[in-house]
């Protein structure tokens, strides 16, 4: 019997000792990323439309599987109805000087992590530089990227957390555009309720020179990343000025828009949130 009680009471240790080692992997993953590159370049379609966009969903770290694989099909319908050519890779190469010059707009459709080497990363900036657009969705500004360009620059904020009390919530949105306002903001709802994994970031993108186009109101949704005693110091939100999707005219003549939204698949099933990208390739397009 003892022996018995022994073998359950090692098993039972092994079981914890490995969900620890995993969630530990998953973590540090979440925060740093694996890298993985690649080097030989995907082969683009013999022609390509008047107006083309680069989907990209490569991910190495947190990889928001459902919403990635949901985003796919999205966007492809989207560029059928809009007579677009749309790319989708997840492939590092394609971001060379002579492939992405044949692109409109590049969208990161929910890439996380460190996913070009340097050559590539030199690439899309000089491609950002002399005028190209970029979408990024939801994972695409969180903290994995460790790249200052791309934070600051591109993205425009540094993120610090998500909501975790509960991670899921409903919470108002507002529509902030004035008249002067580059972005095609006519018709869009001018309160939005919805459920997301909030995104809180430790700076502000209106600081940056970034045009909110929804701030969401911290009123309505709890923003702490608290997560028991594993977190214990993301007790906080952004306060009265919480932008959640925004855009700006970079130096050079490129443009970047962002929306954090879209952590769960069901988000591309959602027609304001599938207008509002449209709104944002092709505004970032032109």
């Amino acid at each position: 019997m003892k022996q018995v009680l022994k073998t359950i009471l090692y098993i039972v240790l092994t079981l914890i000792a490995i969900g620890v080692i995993n969630f530990g992997f998953l973590i540090y993953k979440a925060k740093n990323g694996i890298p993985v590159y690649e080097s030989r370049a995907p082969k683009l379609p013999a022609e390509m439309k008047d107006f083309s966009v680069l989907l990209f969903s490569k991910t190495n770290a947190f990889r928001h599987h459902g919403a990635i694989v949901a985003a796919i099909p999205a966007f492809e319908k989207m560029a059928k109805e809009n007579d677009w050519t749309l790319f989708s890779t997840a492939n590092g190469a394609v971001f060379n000087a002579e492939q992405l010059a044949q692109f409109d707009v590049v969208v990161w459709n929910n890439s996380t992590g460190r996913v070009l080497k340097d050559e590539q990363r030199a690439a899309f900036k000089a491609y950002m530089e002399k005028g190209g657009g970029f979408v990024g969705i939801h994972g695409a500004g969180d903290g994995s990227h460790r790249w200052d360009w791309y934070e600051d620059e591109l993205i425009g904020a540094r993120f610090s957390h998500h909501s975790l009390q509960p991670q899921f919530q409903l919470a108002d949105m507002y529509l902030e555009c004035d008249s002067i306002a580059t972005f095609p903001c006519a018709d869009l709802a001018s309160k939005w309720t919805r459920s997301e994994e909030w995104y809180v970031f430790n700076t502000n993108p209106r600081d940056n020179g970034f045009n909110p186009i929804y701030t969401v109101d911290e009123n309505t949704f709890n923003p702490s990343g608290n997560l028991g005693s594993l977190i214990t110091n993301k007790d906080f939100g952004m306060g009265d000025d919480h932008p959640i999707v925004w855009y700006k005219e970079l130096p050079g003549g490129g443009r970047s828009f962002y929306s954090a939204l879209g952590h769960s698949g069901k988000a591309f099933a959602e027609e304001k949130v599938l207008e509002l990208l449209k709104r944002g390739i092709e505004w970032a397009g032109q």
